[in-house]
């Protein structure tokens, strides 16, 4: 003996549905690389010409403002329960090198400041490209 199926009414047939944040999630990994990139096309300024130094310095705060904003919003994306448990991790791990990299770029060693920065441009712009590629749905 089968078990009866019961097939969807229209008025409930499941039907993708954005997640709630993860715009923000995306715009949030664009405004990280993006703020990221400045830093290293000032630092390259500093370090070819001397220059640059005041502006390197002054769009710190920015990078710091976006990843604030950048733990946010994965916070955000996961607790609604469509984004992944990674980001929020991922984005902690981010804040913590840049916080490091803001310790040693005050100390002067570019010797460790420089590729630290070059990789957190580049783990940014993975975890961006991550984010930007996912197709998180769910059904209502």
């Amino acid at each position: 003996m089968s078990t009866p199926t019961k097939l969807p009414s229209s008025a409930h047939a499941e039907r993708p549905v954005r997640p709630r944040f993860f715009g923000l999630m995306k715009a949030s990994t664009a405004f990280l690389s993006a703020a990221l990139l400045v830093q290293g096309i000032t630092a390259g300024q500093l370090l070819s010409n001397g220059g640059s130094r005041q502006l390197h310095h002054a769009t710190g705060p920015i990078v710091t403002v976006a990843m604030v904003l950048q733990i946010i919003a994965a916070l955000l994306a996961w607790r609604a329960g469509h984004g992944s448990a990674r980001y929020p991790a991922v984005s902690a791990l981010l804040f913590v090198l840049i916080s490091v990299q803001f310790v040693v770029g005050g100390s002067g060693n570019t010797a460790v400041h420089v590729p630290l920065g070059v990789a957190l441009f580049g783990a940014s712009a993975i975890l961006m490209a991550q984010v930007w590629s996912a197709r998180p749905t769910h059904t209502d």
